[in-house]
């Protein structure tokens, strides 16, 4: 099982922000993913991208390296119609379509992979420090 804290921000000044200072200090957070639409991600430090074609996305959404875009890769590719649908496989129907919405706007969902609580402490203070929306924490079971 693989636990992380959500987050979405309207600018990548922000998330960058906020990815730096959980890179930084001697407990370094790195497994960092960002999900957004396409043309969004293009404009921002977060290359390689995967793109996630769903056939009910209005834009093209893509996906930095890493599990998150693994995971919704093989949803994609077992039929998922939309990034909702993706999500709802881990998540709650309204986390998944709150996160869906996030995307759809224009924020950076930005993905930070926890290990411990010490972790999961650090991530929501310095997630909400640097002005994101809200932050959630998720668990992501299974394939």
């Amino acid at each position: 099982m693989l636990r992380f804290a959500v987050a979405a921000f309207d600018t990548w000044a922000d998330a960058q922000m906020a990815t730096l200072e959980l890179r930084s200090g001697s407990n370094f957070l790195c497994q960092i993913s960002y999900l957004g639409l396409q043309d969004v991600l293009i404009g921002g430090p977060a290359p390689p991208l995967f793109d996630l074609p769903f056939p009910g996305s209005a834009a093209p959404i893509a996906c930095s390296a890493g599990p998150i875009a693994e995971r919704l890769a093989a949803k994609l590719t077992a039929g998922a119609p939309s990034l909702r649908a993706a999500l709802s496989t881990w998540l709650i129907p309204r986390h998944a379509a709150q996160l869906q919405r996030a995307v759809e706007s224009g924020k950076i969902v930005v993905w930070v992979g926890l290990v411990d609580d010490d972790d999961e402490r650090r991530a929501y203070r310095t997630l909400l420090s640097a002005r994101c929306h809200s932050v959630g924490v998720h668990d992501l079971a299974g394939g």
